[in-house]
């Protein structure tokens, strides 16, 4: 499959789930984030396995699936909203943004050098 249309698949899903996260949620921007925060988890554990794939290096499995789990337990909270619902600067807001700097640095981890 082309390279091109699997990314506008990504980013129309992307788009369609986010809209209905944003008209038919209480706490729109807070639920988007996690929307936001699922979608990258997915799509870097997909760039971490497949560069495991190309390049044979163990590290990359621990990234991938480490994405995973991120994306996993950042689709369970979207679906069931299990925490509890604060301002910006409440702990579990915080903890959110930790898990999107845990997440960005997971993906630095997986650039590959040029040679």
């Amino acid at each position: 499959m082309n390279q091109k249309i699997i990314w506008i698949s990504i980013i129309v899903l992307f788009l369609i789930i986010s809209t209905l996260v944003l008209l038919y949620t209480e706490y729109p921007i807070h639920d988007e984030i996690h929307t936001i925060s699922t979608f990258m988890a997915i799509i870097l554990a997909g760039f971490a396995f497949r560069a495991y794939f190309n390049y044979k290096i163990t590290r990359l499995l621990f990234s991938g699936f480490a994405f995973l789990a991120f994306g996993i337990s950042e689709g369970i909270e979207v679906i069931y909203d299990l925490e509890h619902q604060g301002g910006y600067l409440s702990v579990p807001a915080i903890r959110d943004y930790v898990i999107i700097v845990g997440l960005s640095l997971f993906a630095l981890g997986t650039i590959p050098k040029k040679s």
